[in-house]
């Protein structure tokens, strides 16, 4: 209970800022738009009953209502936080530790995703549960959701990184918040609703994340529906690369940087493939999806 209490006050649901999870929208996005584009068209009707005024009209795109589960704590709105990361211990000098809470983002996934698959007629709901799925494809794969350092540093945990103080730049002094923008190369927040020019540079954004890694690329990555899976995954880059090669109080080595932005490039083109996946098989008629 402690534990939680923390993590709400540092406020790590935030995982990608904005731009991030706009990101792994857009690139689910245009996957369904070139492939599969009456999925896409059922998607976007099933986010239209909160569009506009109840969303103060920045979230009225399949793009852009990434961020809305991020706006509702600008409006004071903060029971869904717990639901956005699942901290799994890293505990390299064996210190005792709490048990993981249950109500966490594979709780949350799967019971969103049965809501949205759910054979009746309940628009809000299913407007809501898309909305929060949108955004925790996104969550999920930010490394720094899925763990939380236990140390002699840290002996209540760091928050996900969240109290793990680095040197950056004037905006990021936290590790979470160096991953929270892709280590920088997301770091400026685009206003909504996007305008012209900013479409077009989620376009070429897109464009050069998938270009790195296509989808021949991530295959393997691509076979595992098990969003548990995926937690694990995403734990094991935080250890192996979030937590490696960096000390409190210090300044990202160039080789750190160099590393840590291919491991967020993949996780967020992932997570756009992953989502767009996904939706194939939620609105597909008589599809039966399963997350374990």
């Amino acid at each position: 209970m402690r534990l939680a209490l923390i993590a709400a006050l540092f406020g790590v649901c935030s995982a990608w800022w904005c731009t991030g999870h706009m990101l792994v929208a857009h690139i689910a996005q245009l996957e369904l738009s070139n492939n599969n584009p009456t999925i896409l068209s059922k998607a976007q009707s099933l986010l239209e009953p909160l569009n506009g005024d109840l969303t103060h009209n920045i979230a009225n795109t399949f793009t852009e209502t990434a961020c809305w589960p991020d706006d509702l704590k600008t409006y004071g709105f903060n029971e869904a936080n717990s639901l956005h990361f699942i901290d799994k211990p890293y505990n390299p000098q064996g210190l005792s530790t709490n048990p993981i809470p249950s109500d966490n983002i594979i709780w949350a996934i799967t019971n969103f995703n049965t809501t949205l698959i759910k054979s009746v007629t309940a628009p809000l709901e299913k407007s809501v549960a898309l909305r929060f799925l949108i955004h925790f494809f996104g969550d999920i794969h930010q490394p720094l959701h899925d763990t939380t350092l236990f140390s002699y540093a840290f002996p209540n945990s760091d928050i996900g990184g969240n109290t793990f103080k680095i040197v950056y730049d004037s905006n990021i002094n936290q590790l979470h918040a160096l991953w929270d923008s892709a280590i920088g190369m997301l770091e400026t927040d685009l206003q909504r609703p996007l305008s012209e020019s900013d479409w077009a540079y989620m376009n070429q954004l897109a464009q050069w994340y998938t270009g790195n890694y296509t989808r021949s690329d991530l295959a393997m990555e691509l076979k595992s529906k098990s969003v548990t899976t995926w937690a694990l995954d995403a734990f094991t880059l935080a250890v192996d690369y979030a937590y490696y090669g960096i000390q409190v109080g210090q300044t990202p080595s160039p080789e750190y940087v160099a590393a840590a932005r291919q491991v967020v490039m993949k996780q967020i083109t992932l997570a756009g493939y992953r989502l767009a996946d996904y939706l194939v098989s939620a609105l597909t008629p008589m599809a039966q999806v399963e997350f374990y």
